[in-house]
């Protein structure tokens, strides 16, 4: 698919992807001609101006950073009528060819397509903000989806249902997993096996599925996604080398106005980031056996008649808050499906019951972090009938973190000042206790990592360190084992080589900290939503501009998005080296030194040694001159 790929022969559309027209604002492509340009993924959801609002739009010329090739970044963005962004189309490389192409609402980035290997087509597709979170990959660029590098439970739900409904086996397909994901996780060769296996029988479950909705309409659509949460299979219990996240199933519910009912998808296992199904969908509300070798295999949550018309009724609820964003909205929308929730724990029992119930307490303690103090009494009811039904289980654990959590919470939301260090010595208590009453259960890590940070918090260092410790030691698979592990290296790194090696922001250039050794240098950890960014960095341009060519600046941005990093540079300079890997406090870069705060700035001697791992601003001129005496 070519860059001018709707194929306009204009003089006008071609500058657009021009040297001239993103040189030369003179050149500049109309507000019309760039709506003209559409997403090609159907159902995205952009501003489109009616013809009268169009007087109103306006093309800029947007310029990024100069690269190390010396070239520079530059495109053009369409505002509408009140300032917001509604497109920006974008040279990453500085060829004068555009090679990404954003589409907004109410000046929000909602989609992107990207031609990555600057051959002139479209080869990545990404839905963004409202739009969702998925990332997909077109192969052979004709216009189609062919893998996933990201997509939630949810949207691969979405993506089994669109499948299933028009028949498109190759839709289903690119969910699958692959061969190079199979070697991407490095499973024994039984577990592996039995992924095959189940994968050879999802053309035939993928027919007989067409088959039974072949009957439902166009307005069919899907509705709501059910699931237990996920499971996380050790690596030692299947003889692999890493931890095998799961669902064991997941219930598809969806509606065509006049019919109700159910898809179900199957195992589902994660890989990178995103999930995968190895088997073919089934019509109908009863899951389908997913006995595996596995630990933990059977049946996922079945619908039985029980519950059917119970599981129907949270159809109209999640339709109507689907869009809940404020936090008034957001606890509406938990008090109103827990009712059906309860219910539905009333009418089950065993393994289903414990996942219905841990939904039943994620909405009491949404509701409750939200502002909604009036619930937590009855979270507390469910945590002291479950703990004293089954001491000690996962789901005992399970509710009594949520409610400790939402307690926590809305005392912080009112705390005073003075009273902040009673609170954060109780909390740690709680959190001590939780670890010692329940030593094994999925929150374990997290109150684990929360004990390492609020130690550090109120300057138990040595506390700290055990803590992340325990963690290291007793959950070396769990995702948080690393952070923690860089938590323990930050703590000790005072004296010690600073390393780091990152990609340059907006480009995919190397940085290695070893390049300015033989000066001063400060490593600020930042991002864009901290406010206090703000005021640091003019204090910091501040500072190093009264010692010259002595103290280098280095930046490492943990936005989640490296574009709104360089759209706070664009509009606030900041001079130095500017770092950023994708992952913002979970990048790679976070993970190595634990950073969990932000800002968080390290001063690095000319030796190259850390002379300071926990600097601040107000005193960073002070502590420059005791160096450079």
């Amino acid at each position: 698919m070519a860059k001018s790929r709707i194929g306009f022969k204009t003089l006008a559309i071609a500058l657009l992807f021009s040297g001239a027209g993103i040189t030369h604002a003179a050149n500049a492509p109309t507000a019309a001609q760039m709506l003209q340009f559409k997403p090609r993924q159907p159902g995205i959801a952009v501003a489109t101006p009616a013809d009268a609002e169009l007087a109103n739009f306006k093309v800029e010329l947007a310029k990024g950073q100069k690269l190390a090739n010396g070239k520079t970044a530059s495109g053009w963005i369409l505002k509408d009528g009140l300032g917001r962004v509604s497109r920006r189309f974008f040279d990453t490389d500085g060829d004068n060819q555009i090679d990404v192409w954003s589409y907004y609402t109410n000046g929000e980035e909602v989609y992107r397509e990207i031609d990555s290997n600057l051959n002139g087509k479209v080869d990545q597709y990404r839905w963004l903000g409202t739009n969702g979170s998925k990332w997909g990959v077109d192969l052979n660029e004709d216009g189609k989806v062919d893998t996933w590098k990201v997509i939630s439970p949810e949207e691969l739900s979405q993506e089994v249902l669109a499948a299933t409904l028009t028949r498109d086996y190759s839709r289903l397909q690119a969910l699958m997993v692959t061969k190079t994901d199979l070697d991407t996780l490095d499973l024994p060769e039984s577990e592996a096996n039995r992924i095959k296996t189940k994968l050879q029988g999802a053309a035939t479950a993928f027919q007989t599925a067409s088959a039974a909705l072949a009957k439902l309409s166009e307005k069919t659509r899907w509705v709501h996604l059910e699931t237990s949460s996920p499971e996380c299979v050790p690596a030692d219990a299947i003889g692999a080398k890493a931890d095998l996240l799961r669902h064991r199933h997941g219930t598809i519910l969806y509606s065509d106005d006049k019919t109700n009912d159910f898809l179900q998808t199957g195992e589902l296992i994660l890989v990178g980031k995103a999930w995968r199904i190895i088997e073919g969908p089934v019509s109908g509300g009863v899951a389908q056996n997913t006995t595996s070798t596995n630990p933990g295999g059977g049946t996922g949550i079945e619908i039985t008649d029980a519950i059917k018309t119970l599981v129907e009724d949270l159809k109209p609820i999640d339709e109507k808050y689907k869009t809940a964003s404020t936090p008034a909205a957001v606890v509406e929308y938990n008090l109103a499906r827990v009712v059906v929730l309860e219910k539905i724990v009333t009418a089950t029992k065993g393994k289903n019951r414990e996942e219905w119930l841990k939904q039943v307490a994620d909405c009491y303690s949404t509701a409750a972090q939200n502002g909604e103090e009036a619930v937590l009494p009855k979270l507390t009811q469910w945590k002291v009938l479950i703990t004293k039904e089954e001491p000690g289980s996962n789901v005992a654990a399970y509710v009594a973190y949520r409610e400790m959590s939402a307690e926590y919470a809305l005392r912080l939301a009112k705390i005073k000042p003075e009273q902040m260090t009673k609170m954060q010595d109780e909390w740690k208590d709680r959190l001590a206790k939780f670890v010692q009453d329940y030593p094994t259960a999925e929150d374990t890590p997290d109150a684990l990592m929360q004990l390492g940070m609020v130690n550090e918090f109120i300057g138990k260092e040595t506390e700290a360190k055990n803590w992340y410790t325990h963690l290291v030691r007793h959950f070396e698979k769990n995702p948080m084992a690393p952070k923690a592990a860089g938590a323990i290296r930050r703590l000790a790194l005072e004296g010690q080589e600073f390393e780091l090696v990152s990609q340059t922001l907006g480009s995919k250039n190397a940085f290695d900290i070893k390049s300015v050794k033989g000066k001063i240098a400060l490593v600020y950890y930042w991002a864009s939503w901290n406010t206090q960014c703000v005021g640091d960095f003019a204090k910091i341009k501040s500072v190093i501009a009264g010692h010259g060519a002595k103290v280098e600046l280095v930046c490492v941005n943990l936005d989640n998005d490296q574009e709104a990093a360089i759209k706070f540079l664009q509009n606030t300079p900041v001079p130095g080296a500017h770092l950023f890997q994708p992952g913002g406090l979970d990048s790679p870069p976070a993970v190595q030194y634990g950073i969990m705060v932000l800002p968080n700035m390290f001063i690095v001697g000319a030796d190259g040694k850390v002379v300071s791992r926990n600097a601040q601003v107000a005193t960073l001129e002070d502590d420059l001159k005791k160096l450079l005496k």
